[in-house]
């Protein structure tokens, strides 16, 4: 399982809003299409139905101290889809606690460019080899720090800013198909799942997705 890669077209944008937990309260269509989850498959389960099984603990740990923090955050994702694929993201990550309110957690995810796509991949994996061989978290943390200051960076976030040059161009490319306005148009901690499938469908009919 989750030997094929799936490719997904430079050109979608997967989108989920979850709460402040990770449990999914949204997602757009596109990300039903390229996951092969249904809404009812996902709407209320945690973020990780779609995260690869050999993704590096201390990426992720890295990610959620910025996100718990209400910092934004980019991420090279490895995803599953239902089918038993696999497919690579650049995940667009913003925490945004509302007033009075919980945080809501935004999430875009694009395609990952192949060149980036290759380091990254080489790296996650001695990652996971290190974290799953006895010598746990701590020694894959000083072999991230180690590789990432062989490269001149302190935060593996800046390396992938550098290889989108620069965090305008970056930031361009996760907004093409859906900006921020419409990120955060819809505050997940004001819906149920009776109120997400409405939106959902109303959408649809505005061929918005």
């Amino acid at each position: 399982m989750f030997e094929v890669e799936k490719i997904i077209e430079p050109d979608i944008t997967l989108v989920c809003k979850l709460d402040k937990e990770g449990k999914i309260k949204f997602i757009n269509k596109s990300y039903t299409d390229v996951t092969g989850f249904t809404e009812k498959d996902l709407l209320g389960e945690s973020h990780e139905i779609i995260q690869h099984p050999k993704m590096p603990q201390v990426i992720l740990n890295r990610a959620w101290k910025y996100i718990n923090n209400g910092q934004h955050y980019y991420l090279a994702s490895k995803n599953v889809t239902k089918n038993g694929e696999y497919f690579w993201t650049i995940a667009d990550i913003t925490s945004k606690i509302h007033e009075n309110k919980s945080t809501a957690i935004y999430i875009r995810r694009k395609y990952l460019p192949s060149n980036v796509k290759q380091e990254i991949s080489k790296l996650y994996d001695i990652l996971f080899g290190i974290e799953n061989s006895g010598n746990g978290i701590e020694i894959a943390e000083k072999y991230l720090k180690g590789w990432l200051e062989d490269r001149g960076y302190e935060r593996l976030e800046d390396y992938l800013i550098n290889q989108f040059n620069g965090e305008k161009k970056l930031k361009e490319y996760m907004t093409t198909e859906v900006s921020d306005k419409e990120l955060f148009s819809t505050d997940p901690n004001d819906m149920d799942i009776d109120d997400i499938l409405k939106f959902v469908k109303k959408k649809k009919r505005k061929f918005w997705f």
